[in-house]
């Protein structure tokens, strides 16, 4: 029998580069729990930075208590040194010692003394300085020292003028009160024929007949009215 060769099989395929493969699969990544890698990295520092983890978990687990507050000393002693005040009695109001003077009443003394020094008053000088021409004033209704504490100059001066003038009228009215005569010789007031001359010495006539215990002149009023009215004008040209 005749060697034959075996018959040849399916012809084998063609040799090729085979293309490489990775058997392993890429790892799934990391479930960061809504956090980025920054924010994790700064959480990392931090529990480092405080004990770690554990530690500060157990500090958030166990509070420390919270120390009750200490009260404000200074404030406290100020609101009961405020009660003490308003509980104290009320302090009763300051009162001069007897026989004090105020600086008005001071500077009032001084200005009528050096009034009382001028030759023109030199015949009323001791009513102007024992302040009797005060009384006269006030009768008048003359205020010499202003609300404000300054002294009325002008106003003064003008009374003082008149009140000079009496001393001549003084000497006039004297005959008739000297007089032995058993009747008074009233000093009349004639309204179309008056001046403060006259006006004043009918005053002083009635103020000597009281003293003496006799009826006073009896137009003592219209005299008085009609010096009054003087004044009044005087003080409505201020």
């Amino acid at each position: 029998m005749e060697n034959t060769p075996e018959a040849a099989g399916a012809a084998p395929a063609p040799q090729t580069e085979a293309t490489p493969t990775n058997s392993n699969p890429a790892p799934a990544a990391p479930d960061m729990h809504g956090f980025t890698s920054e924010q994790l990295a700064d959480m990392q520092k931090f529990f480092q930075a405080n004990g770690g983890f554990d530690k500060i978990k157990a500090k958030i687990s166990n509070p420390e208590p919270v120390q009750p507050q200490q009260p404000n000393l200074d404030a406290t002693y100020a609101m009961k040194k405020e009660e003490d005040m308003l509980k104290a009695p009320a302090q009763p109001a300051y009162q001069a010692p007897i026989g004090s003077i105020t600086r008005e009443e001071f500077l009032a003394q001084q200005y009528f003394g050096a009034l009382a020094k001028e030759e023109k008053y030199a015949s009323i000088a001791k009513d102007v300085e024992n302040g009797a021409v005060l009384k006269d004033m006030a009768a008048f209704n003359i205020r010499p020292i202003n609300p404000d504490g300054s002294i009325n100059d002008s106003m003064v001066r003008r009374y003082l003028d008149l009140k000079a003038q009496t001393v001549v009228a003084k000497q006039t009215s004297a005959a008739p009160e000297s007089s032995a005569a058993p009747t008074v010789d009233y000093m009349q007031f004639d309204e179309g024929n008056m001046d403060i001359r006259k006006a004043t010495a009918i005053l002083q006539q009635d103020s000597a007949l009281k003293a003496k215990g006799l009826g006073g002149n009896p137009d003592a009023e219209a005299a008085e009215k009609y010096l009054k009215g003087i004044l009044n004008q005087q003080k409505g040209k201020q």
